[in-house]
């Protein structure tokens, strides 16, 4: 095959495979009655001050205050264009209560203080931005939407705005949920999956690098719309998967503020704001060249724990897994029943 055209291969079948794990190609769904039931909430969300906590049938084994007593909330496709949404219970002995949920297509982003889960309704009518009880109770809508891209949302560590990429051009937009403002960080374009650093003032997120080339490279801004690009494409070995593909993406901000984690082609990597100290944690279990001093394993959807010991992914066989900070231990939590998309986690109730 002409090189040509095999770079115009790879390059379809890159967007092909993005515009799935990310669900951001999805089509608006058909609502269904609980949807539009919950569209009709009047209180204000802001008001809400004690949210439903998950059966305690179920208990967790680090007890109360454990920072592994997390709940997580998942989505993914067990057929192809068809999303489902979960969610889960994380603790020490692993993953439990592992049930479907229904009030949101494509999961959802649970709030930092675990009060709250941010979602795309991604339907028609009544399309918008819902906030809930992590259960998906007392849900209304906060910001109404149009277009037939799901959005991706992120919550500022304090869990009092929201930001979400826009629809026609990968802008970034806040949301002041007391307000019900929405600003336009200038200068962002073509962003997709991003991460609020823990001062609340920057954004790191990830930059579809068209036309020029294939993939994605990561840059921070401030919400003034000053910006720096943190990684480089110099800096690391194209994907072994999809030739000619270097892919920076899904970060991730420690919440001391010192390390931000992403992917690369399966790989797990961290680098601090500054763009110092970059380092690989994981390889591919596929890869030409693992390390032996390097654990194996595929690695999606990067989160941190609430105490920043942690990171939380997804690897090979939908087993959602955790590695220590400083890469040197890894633990299997439990298979997901699906995947395709982001995960969230967070604390219950602080």
């Amino acid at each position: 095959m002409p090189k040509e055209r095999e770079t115009i291969a790879i390059a379809i079948v890159a967007r092909v495979f993005t515009c799935i794990v990310i669900g951001l190609c999805a089509s608006i769904v058909s609502s269904s009655a609980e949807t539009c039931a919950q569209a009709v909430a009047a209180k204000p969300i802001v008001a809400i001050d004690m949210q439903s906590r998950l059966p305690s049938s179920a208990p967790l084994a680090g007890g109360a205050g454990s920072a592994l007593d997390l709940r997580l909330v998942f989505y993914g496709y067990p057929k192809i264009g068809v999303p489902r949404s979960g969610a889960a219970m994380i603790s020490e002995s692993g993953l439990s209560d592992v049930h479907d949920i229904t009030f949101t297509h494509i999961g959802g982003e649970l709030s930092p203080n675990g009060r709250f889960i941010a979602y795309d309704n991604c339907s028609s009518p009544n399309r918008g931005i819902y906030l809930a009880a992590p259960d998906g109770s007392k849900a209304q809508m906060v910001k109404e939407l149009n277009g037939n891209r799901c959005l991706d949302i992120r919550w500022s560590a304090d869990s009092a705005k929201l930001s979400y990429t826009g629809q026609a051009d990968g802008s970034i937009r806040i949301f002041d949920i007391a307000t019900r403002r929405e600003t336009l960080i200038p200068n962002v374009k073509a962003a997709d999956w991003h991460s609020w650093s823990p001062t609340g003032n920057e954004i790191v997120y990830g930059r579809t690098r068209l036309p020029d080339s294939i993939g994605r490279l990561l840059y921070i801004t401030d919400l003034d719309g000053n910006s720096r690009q943190l990684t480089f494409a110099k800096d690391f070995a194209p994907c072994e998967r999809l030739p000619y593909v270097t892919d920076t993406w899904a970060p991730a901000w420690s919440p001391n503020g010192n390390t931000i984690v992403f992917t690369q082609c399966e790989r797990l990597f961290v680098v601090s704001p500054a763009g110092n100290d970059l380092r690989q944690l994981t390889t591919p279990r596929y890869s030409l060249g693992p390390s032996p001093e390097m654990p194996m394993a595929s690695a999606y959807s990067p989160r941190w724990s609430p105490d920043g010991r942690w990171i939380f992914f997804i690897g090979e066989g939908d087993v959602l897994k955790r590695i220590s900070a400083d890469g040197n231990q890894i633990v299997e939590i439990g298979k997901l029943p699906y995947r395709g998309g982001p995960f969230s986690i967070a604390p219950f109730n602080k």
